[in-house]
């Protein structure tokens, strides 16, 4: 049964040439957008009203917007989707010469024939482990950890988000302190040195005293489980083709993910999840058999072990990636946008942590 979306699609394509422009205009009707029009200066606006072969709208609509970035970078021009009520849209983007004005059903043709050339979602995986559940502690209050060396850093001279990086010993000591004020102190790093995803000057010399906190044996077992996710997801921001050209901020992690695997012997298995994420950023790290016997005791299926382990052991990585894109519309679009096929694959192996393991 098909169906039709509460929100339009609304593509806004700019391409060389007026000629193009009207050529992709007629690719767009015959695939069922309702609404196409085209302005000089080659820019075509398509309105994607439906329907859908499913109610599965972020599928459906990813699929279409998957086709036409193809379409339009073919044709050397760049896309832009946007979303609004239908009404909203056709009043505010249709202008110029209009190809095409038609109602939902009069494109029901058009655009089911088009979309059926389209897989539908498979299942995703059940998870049925509990690794995303932290191990039994005392409570949120720890004994304060030590940390060395934070004085010695001219951070005065170093940036964050706000300007100099003056007070970002303090944002550590208040991590340090292993207290119930973890998660705002966490907040206020993140809202300063990793702000909104980007990394600053000083946010690579932060890495070596949160590695210290995360391998402090006091540290509270929970606070250690966010700071390893948060560790894996500052280090692949934005990764690179290889270890060597990694950013600073990435090279730091990568650095010290030795020191973290020490941890292995003596932490939850919620915990040796991330360190396998982990170790999958240099994968000549060793601990291979333990990672592999861990993954034989963790019950199911775990899309996020998995890659990881075949990230480390140089196995096929690419099949276990087409594999969840199956379920995971995002994948296409990560591996498209990355920058080399090792960027594509620790993004992907993140948002795959991070749903799966991630609290």
């Amino acid at each position: 049964m098909s169906h039709v979306p509460r929100h339009a699609s609304a593509y806004t394509i700019d391409v060389p040439g007026d000629d193009t422009a009207r050529e992709i205009a007629e690719v767009l009707v015959g695939r069922g957008h309702a609404v196409v029009c085209t302005a000089p200066g080659g820019r075509v606006v398509a309105v994607d009203l439906g329907p859908y072969p499913s109610d599965d709208e972020h599928w459906w609509t990813a699929a279409e917007e998957r086709f036409v970035s193809g379409l339009v970078e073919e044709h050397g021009g760049r896309v832009m989707r946007s979303q609004a009520l239908p009404g909203t849209a056709r009043r505010l983007l249709v202008q110029g010469e209009v190809v095409a004005d038609r109602t939902v059903e009069q494109a029901r043709d058009q655009r089911m024939a088009a979309l059926s050339r389209e897989p539908a979602r498979v299942p995703a995986p059940v998870i049925v482990h509990r690794l995303k559940t932290p191990e039994p502690s005392a409570g949120p209050i720890g004994e304060p950890v030590t940390l060395n060396g934070l004085d010695d850093v001219d951070w005065a001279s170093l940036s964050h988000a706000y300007g100099s990086a003056w007070d970002v010993p303090d944002l550590l000591r208040r991590l340090a302190a292993n207290d119930e004020a973890w998660d705002e102190a966490m907040r206020d790093y993140f809202d300063a040195v990793v702000h909104q995803g980007t990394c600053y000057d000083s946010t690579p010399r932060t890495i070596g005293p949160l590695v210290r906190l995360a391998c402090a044996p006091r540290l509270v077992p929970e606070y250690r489980l966010g700071l390893l996710a948060d560790l894996a997801h500052v280090a692949t921001l934005d990764p690179a083709g290889s270890v060597e050209d990694e950013t600073p901020t990435g090279r730091e992690v990568i650095a010290r993910v030795p020191d973290l695997l020490d941890l292995w012997p003596d932490v939850s298995p919620s915990a040796r999840a991330w360190l396998v994420v982990l170790a999958a950023l240099e994968p000549a790290t060793t601990r291979l058999s333990d990672f592999r016997a861990f993954r034989r005791q963790v019950e199911g299926p775990s899309p996020a072990l998995d890659l990881a382990l075949a990230l480390i052991g140089g196995d096929d990585a690419l099949g276990l990636m087409l594999g969840a894109a199956a379920w995971d519309e995002r994948i296409p679009g990560m591996l498209k946008a990355a920058g080399s096929p090792r960027a594509g694959r620790l993004k992907v192996l993140i948002h795959l942590a991070a749903a799966e393991l991630a609290r």
